[in-house]
């Protein structure tokens, strides 16, 4: 049977169609109900009809349309009933059927305005905060980049964040965080990126409203989980945000992104509820015992490189390795604060789990850390920079692969996380152990290991190191 819309208009027209009714409204409204819905777009259909006479709009296909009277035993017929149709133009077929003829919509799928055509997915998007044309992109030496921040956003760069998102849950123990969480009902993760660790804690807490920030809008929007929202903001203007709402702060790999970062921690304590969690990860120093520099010697393409983005940073005024300090906790006002340092193997021979992928990101991420720091800040020649990316590359790699190599290669993570006090001005004992140590906590999260990250990983370990 056709899906049919019962309509009673004395004007002489008939509404071509109608917006999209919200759920409590498709729940009343019945195949019979004779109030006519409310006409948003669309031209009425010519009718000539009796005020008092029930007329229904009947769709046989997607071009055509039919009204028909209803007759005495309240049904309406295609032949013997007499009827008028009209020949809907190509271009502007439209449904009209009822809004009681569709199946239950949920309330995370309803959507303020209908799809009309000409109308990109963007526009409807409810995931997105700003348009992806209202950005500042800017392409230079091949790469492409958001306004003036250092890291490009291309798909390049795209690939290697989902692959070391991919690394961080091998060497968490496909851990998402290192704090305890509790039934939280607000996360919040700032310079997001491409969107994998918002989109895993919204999987492991569905009733947790999970947001993720960045000033690109490069992360997925079909296909996510229904509590996560991406927001297209600057975390270096004031943050709005409810105070004393969020469970937990989260900011990864953000070295050399802001100019103030005791403005960036004293943002995130004013948002973050009463016996809340901060947890801020990143490199440790570079030039530190046993860590990635000890294995290059003094004067080395690796040390010119990592020396001139150091500097390179300080001219562009978001100077590198200064936020990874508790006391910029301490002095925001976090309690329990507690730091670890893991060691990330590089290569295979390192770490037969992610060894090869976490190689592969740092190979990769050489000029992504580099490129433009060096030729806008330094002016330093692009193809000199390239050349000294690339000669550190193919330096790491063969260190990796070096099978008479002593001692470990890593790169050193550093952990540091810190709790918004219950009370203010006072410290909390919640979760300490006897040394003043925060007690361990395990959730075994294995939300984010699904299909597409076993795909992607797969792909990756056939295709060969360059």
């Amino acid at each position: 049977m056709n899906s049919v819309e019962t309509i009673r208009n004395g004007n002489g027209l008939l509404p071509a169609t109608h917006d999209v009714q919200k759920k409590e409204e498709s729940h009343c409204r019945s195949p019979v109900d004779k109030t006519p819905p409310p006409c948003t777009f669309g031209e009425p259909i010519e009718v000539d009809t009796d005020p008092e006479t029930e007329y229904r709009v009947v769709v046989v296909e997607a071009d055509r349309r039919v009204v028909l009277k209803v007759d005495e035993d309240g049904d309406e017929d295609l032949e013997g009933n007499g009827y008028e149709e009209e020949e809907e133009r190509p271009g502007h077929a439209r449904s009209v059927y009822a809004m009681s003829t569709y199946p239950t919509v949920q309330p995370a799928h309803q959507v303020e305005y209908p799809f009309e055509y000409g109308m990109d997915a963007a526009t409807i998007d409810s995931s997105r905060t700003l348009y992806a044309e209202d950005v500042d992109y800017i392409e230079e030496y091949g790469r492409t980049y958001c306004g003036d921040y250092y890291m490009p956003i291309d798909e390049t760069e795209q690939t290697r964040q989902y692959v070391v998102h991919q690394v961080f849950l091998k060497l968490f123990d496909l851990e998402l965080t290192t704090v305890p969480l509790d039934n939280p009902q607000y996360i919040l993760d700032i310079g997001t990126g491409i969107g994998e660790w918002a989109i895993g804690m919204a999987e492991k807490y569905p009733r947790c409203e999970v947001f993720g920030t960045d000033i690109a809008p490069i992360q997925p929007t079909d296909q996510v989980p229904l509590n996560i929202e991406f927001h297209i903001e600057n975390a270096e203007d004031e943050w709005i945000r409810p105070m004393d709402a969020v469970d937990l702060v989260h900011i990864r790999n953000l070295d050399g992104c802001f100019t103030d970062w005791s403005f960036i921690y004293s943002q995130a304590f004013m948002c973050i509820k009463p016996g809340g969690w901060i947890e801020v990860i990143d490199w440790d120093d570079l030039f530190s015992d046993d860590n990635y520099l000890s294995f290059f010697p003094e004067g080395s393409a690796a040390h010119i490189l990592t020396k001139a983005s150091i500097e390179a940073a300080e001219r562009a005024g978001r100077p590198r390795g200064v936020h990874m300090n508790k006391d910029l906790l301490i002095q925001a006002g976090f309690v329990d604060i507690k730091e670890q340092v893991y060691d990330l193997g590089i290569g295979s021979r390192e770490n037969a789990s992610y060894g090869k992928f976490w190689l592969f990101s740092i190979v990769t991420g050489i000029e992504a850390q580099c490129l433009r720091l060096l030729t806008k800040y330094l002016d330093m020649d692009e193809k000199y920079v390239r050349g000294l990316c690339d000669t550190v590359s193919k330096e790491t790699k063969a260190i990796a692969d070096d099978p008479d190599r002593l001692g470990s290669f890593v790169v050193k993570l550093r952990v540091i996380v810190g709790r918004k006090p219950l009370m203010p001005g006072q410290w909390t004992a919640k979760g300490l152990a006897e040394n003043g140590e925060l007690n361990d906590y395990y959730s075994a999260d294995e939300s984010t290991i699904g299909g597409r990250s076993v795909r992607m990983m797969q792909r990756l370990s056939d295709e060969p190191m360059g």
